[in-house]
């Protein structure tokens, strides 16, 4: 057998493991999201500052790829870290989604999510999040909540 045929498995072997590989330091996992500032609450979702929660993630990473179950509507946002490979963005979508708004339970066309998150240390990110919420009527199901959050995972903070 010539050496290029046995070196051809071990060179794709090679390729395709570190294809795979996460080298970048925000951890996979279950995080907690805190929001720190809210920009705009249409839709009265966010609790008053005691506690700041917001919508818990966990994240999986392949490659660049970065995926997320959210636990709004059990969304899942997808996206990839951003050149720098300290920076991700994901996004995610739900249809035909009936949740309390105002006080009033709405039929919405669509809940629409875009979260972006700078890495600080391997256990947190910080970012900003929009939550849009879209139905053709009534008006007052139609409302958009945007804060800027810090997420932590297993109450690990850099600091």
């Amino acid at each position: 057998m010539s050496t290029r045929r046995l070196l051809l498995p071990v060179l794709l072997l090679t390729v395709g493991f570190s294809l795979g590989c996460n080298s970048f330091v925000q951890n996979p996992g279950h995080y907690d999201l805190d929001y720190t500032e809210i920009f705009l609450d249409d839709c009265g979702l966010l609790p008053p500052k005691d506690p700041p929660s917001l919508w818990d993630g966990s994240l999986l990473i392949t490659g660049q790829v970065v995926r997320m179950d959210f636990e709004l509507l059990e969304m899942q946002l997808v996206g990839r870290f951003l050149a720098s490979g300290e920076k991700f963005a994901v996004d995610g979508s739900v249809a035909n989604a009936e949740v309390p708004i105002n006080g009033q339970t709405c039929l919405l066309d669509q809940v629409s999510v875009h979260l972006e998150g700078d890495t600080v240390c391997a256990t947190q990110f910080r970012g900003v999040l929009r939550v849009r919420y879209e139905a053709r009527r009534p008006d007052s199901c139609v409302c958009e909540v945007r804060a800027r959050f810090n997420a932590v995972q297993d109450g690990l903070r850099c600091e």
